[in-house]
């Protein structure tokens, strides 16, 4: 089974967070191989490189993530796969037509399911309520971050 998790839960692997724990214990708990897109990529270093911007991480926290991020696809922790981002972003204009005017979702975060979709996912994991209503009405399996109890997809 292969998961698409969205950027901000991934991020916490990287940077100390009051809920770093919390998204490690759900990626862990969703038993599936996690895939890794071209967005991730590009959005992990960019947020990483901003919170050093910010003063969130120190210099040596920022080289120390990216080097651990970098790793982690060196080794696998991530599925990486090959995708056409032709169809990607034609998924995503079709998503947009189907779920914006009704849910208000942001162009990036119906990229991050169309993604999920062309890489064949089956389920996504975010803590985006409208992108969740958009990957469950793509017909994707959603789980919430923080999970939502009330939930059962």
């Amino acid at each position: 089974m292969l998961a698409y998790v969205d950027t901000s839960i991934l991020l916490k692997s990287y940077v100390a967070e009051p809920d770093s724990d919390a998204a490690d214990v759900l990626i862990q708990d969703l038993n599936a191989v996690v895939v890794l897109s071209e967005i991730h990529r590009l959005e992990i270093v960019n947020a990483l490189r901003l919170k050093h911007f910010r003063n969130e991480i120190t210099q040596p926290q920022l080289k120390a993530a990216i080097r651990t991020f970098e790793h982690d696809i060196e080794t696998g922790v991530y599925r990486t796969m090959p995708c056409d981002l032709k169809k990607v972003f034609f998924k995503a204009s079709e998503l947009s037509q189907k779920c914006s005017g009704i849910l208000g979702t942001r162009s990036l975060d119906l990229l991050h399911v169309a993604y999920a979709l062309e890489l064949g996912c089956t389920v996504f994991a975010s803590g985006d309520t409208r992108q969740l209503k958009a990957a469950e009405q793509a017909g994707l399996k959603i789980c919430s971050f923080p999970p939502d109890p009330n939930h059962t997809a």
